[in-house]
């Protein structure tokens, strides 16, 4: 084998470090590893201010981290090489060097091979992006390639760390060798909304995309309740997906909701005492009043 890759730490003080990204996946529970040479003999004083690193999708936050010591076979190429064979404990694609110097000597690494196991994902995402028009909000989305792709579920949260909720779906190319290019339109947009999609295989098999999160350039709907007064139940109408709160004229929040994609939720308001509250969105603080009293004369 030629040297592939070279990383030198300086002496006394510093450290240095190599970065090296798989073609694809490498799935957690398969063996990844590299194998490497320091000078003509693996110096095992050397290895211990060298470390393994692994990564998915450039993350700062490491999947695994080994003392590169504790990972040596030196039987498996020789003895001037050195195989560093690890269990990839989650999904990764990325595969660190990072050593440090020893006293009054540099440290040189030649770097021969970084390997794992991967498998090609049924549907290969490129991109997915979305943007605030005055129609909606557009998601757009690439794939370089389809194996038994039935469709993608477009899903959408209030909330990063909110319950997804599917909003629409997209027929899939099934199987494709192609570059494929989607496009979904949400027209009733939060005024900021948390979208994803859920691929869906034919056999039922689910991958999600990465998260996007988009500003909608359309006019939040206007805050409304009706009848007023109120007798069993309050109409509200306001922005898909906001929550808004009932309140009394001391400021006590007495209910909550949250808005249906349609715009419109019904509330039962039996419960209140009679008298004036007032309905208040709970993200933009958007308030009106309404009456409630036990009957209608």
């Amino acid at each position: 084998m030629t040297t592939a890759a070279r990383i030198e730490a300086p002496a006394l003080l510093g450290a240095s470090r190599l970065r090296m990204n798989f073609p694809m996946t490498v799935r957690r529970g398969t063996k990844a590893g590299l194998v490497i040479q320091m000078g003509s003999n693996v110096d095992l004083g050397i290895l211990t201010g060298t470390s393994i690193r692994t990564y998915l999708n450039g993350s700062s936050t490491a999947v695994d981290n080994f003392a590169a010591s504790t990972l040596l076979d030196l039987t498996a190429t020789g003895s001037n090489k050195a195989v560093l064979e690890f269990i990839v404990a989650d999904d990764i694609n990325q595969i660190e060097v990072r050593t440090a110097g020893l006293l009054n000597a540099s440290v040189s690494i030649d770097i021969f091979a970084a390997y794992g196991t991967v498998t090609p994902l049924p549907v290969e995402l490129t991109a997915f992006l979305g943007k605030a028009t005055s129609s909606g909000v557009v998601l757009t989305w690439n794939t370089a390639s389809e194996r038994n792709n039935d469709r993608f579920v477009v899903e959408r949260a209030d909330d990063q760390s909110d319950a997804f909720r599917a909003i629409g779906q997209v027929k899939g190319a099934g199987n494709s060798i192609q570059p494929q290019q989607y496009q979904f339109v949400d027209a009733n947009p939060l005024a900021l909304g948390y979208y994803r999609l859920r691929q869906v295989d034919a056999d039922g098999k689910e991958e999600f995309s990465p998260i996007v999160a988009v500003k909608s350039a359309l006019k939040a709907a206007e805050l409304a309740a009706y009848p007023s007064p109120a007798v069993e139940t309050l109409t509200v109408t306001g922005a898909a997906g906001a929550s808004f709160g009932v309140f009394n004229q001391f400021g006590q929040k007495l209910l909550e909701a949250k808005m249906t994609l349609e715009q419109r939720q019904q509330l039962d308001v039996r419960s209140l005492p009679n008298g004036v509250y007032f309905l208040k969105d709970l993200s933009t603080g958007q308030s009106t009043r309404f009456v409630k009293t036990a009957s209608v004369r």
